[in-house]
């Protein structure tokens, strides 16, 4: 028969253990609620990164192509080359997401000419910024004035007019971005050099035009331009002294050059 003391040592022991049990318990809940603050911290804390990283990154490769002839004089008589630069350039690099800009001058031997203006990256993967909408801004606007650079140096050097030429230097540079290479060419694209003057050829007929481009490629060559889009800005303007029917036929021979030989697409969606 159990005894008094007997009694109260159970009672203890189911006290010790009941309390044992509680503390494991809160010990647990605790140790969960600790857990799941942590994951939530950590899920927030992804999430600010993943803000941090803002709009989808820059890729494209680009190249702005400039005419350094007196074609392009920012006068009444030339097509206005700076002026026109100015007003593409920003929205040319905004539209096609340029993060590589390259630049090409158009001189009297554009391949051969020393300009030279350093490739710049406009979405640099050092810059931690989150904003970055507006480092895009602040480096198209020095993307800009590196383009100014090159009509410069385009305009002191040699000037003359080697559009193709100027193809070729464009062909010529890195291309590290994704999808397709857009160039940006401001030019009238009256093809003038010590080899080849358009002004020279008849391009009434398609007979007339077949001579003209053939005699282009023999002195020039073509550029390599796979995945390419040429986009346009003066064409065939020349201080706005060109007949209608000229520009008719220099959009003929220049669709051949650059669509059928060349074969690159074709973009006149900046305007004259």
């Amino acid at each position: 028969m159990s005894t008094a003391p007997q009694h109260a040592a159970r009672r203890a022991a189911r006290r010790a253990t009941g309390h044992a049990a509680h503390r494991t318990a809160h010990h647990a809940a605790t140790h969960t609620a600790r857990m799941t603050a942590a994951l939530g911290a950590t899920a927030l804390l992804l999430t600010g990164c993943g803000a941090l990283d803002g709009p989808d990154r820059l890729s494209a490769d680009c190249t702005v192509v400039v005419d350094g002839s007196g074609s392009g004089a920012d006068s009444e008589n030339g097509f206005r080359a700076k002026e026109k630069l100015k007003a593409t350039v920003p929205g040319f690099l905004a539209d096609q997401k340029c993060r590589y800009v390259s630049y090409a001058p158009i001189t009297a031997a554009s391949t051969a000419s020393s300009c030279q203006v350093p490739r710049m990256d406009l979405d640099p993967d050092g810059d931690q910024r989150s904003d970055r909408e507006s480092l895009w801004k602040q480096t198209r606007v020095l993307a800009e004035a590196g383009a100014e650079k090159m009509l410069d140096c385009a305009r002191r050097r040699q000037p003359g007019s080697d559009v193709l030429g100027g193809l070729e230097r464009a062909a010529k540079v890195p291309r590290d971005g994704d999808g397709t290479y857009h160039v940006l060419v401001i030019s009238d694209f009256d093809q003038s050099d010590p080899d080849f003057r358009l002004s020279k050829f008849e391009l009434e007929t398609p007979a007339q035009r077949d001579a003209a481009v053939a005699a282009l490629v023999a002195v020039r060559g073509l550029p390599e331009l796979p995945d390419t889009t040429v986009h346009r800005v003066g064409f065939a303007m020349r201080g706005g002294r060109t007949t209608p029917e000229r520009v008719e036929q220099m959009g003929q021979f220049w669709q051949q050059v650059l669509e059928e030989e060349v074969k690159v697409g074709v973009d006149d969606g900046y305007g004259a």
